[in-house]
């Protein structure tokens, strides 16, 4: 369990730090008047915000208080040069998400583990948001 714990702490803090790096690019974007940039990244840091939900709710699920850890604010970079600085971020939430995988085998965390996977491959490829679903049932009510 306490393996279990600090993986889903991890994740936690991981995507709490893609969440501020897309709230400050998509505010950059803002305030450069790139609507569609803005929108892209609104739409990444919603799903990064998401994904941060799923797991906090999974610690809460196991009984425990989920941690509440300082997350430095990441380096941004310009607005013009986003998309490679992201496409890497992104490439290294998958290969910790898949890493990860191989040592859970509580088959509700694996569930929301796998889901969120899936939602940062998507990201990485596209670089574009909107993957995860409004409300996921996999491991709702499973303690």
């Amino acid at each position: 369990m306490k393996d279990l714990l600090a993986i889903l702490e991890e994740g936690r803090h991981r995507e709490r730090s893609q969440a501020l790096f897309y709230r400050f690019l998509a505010a950059d974007a803002e305030t450069e008047g790139d609507a569609a940039a803005a929108e892209r990244l609104n739409e990444l840091l919603a799903d990064e915000q998401h994904h941060v939900s799923r797991l906090t709710a999974r610690v809460l699920e196991l009984g425990h208080k989920p941690a509440d850890t300082e997350v430095a604010a990441p380096v941004i970079p310009p607005l013009d040069g986003w998309e490679g600085v992201a496409r890497q971020r992104e490439n290294d939430e998958v290969r910790w998400y898949t890493e990860v995988l191989q040592r859970v085998e509580d088959p509700a965390t694996r569930s929301i583990l796998m889901e969120i996977l899936s939602s940062e491959r998507h990201h990485k490829n596209e670089l574009a948001g909107k993957w995860m679903p409004a409300a996921s049932t996999d491991s709702e009510g499973e303690a």
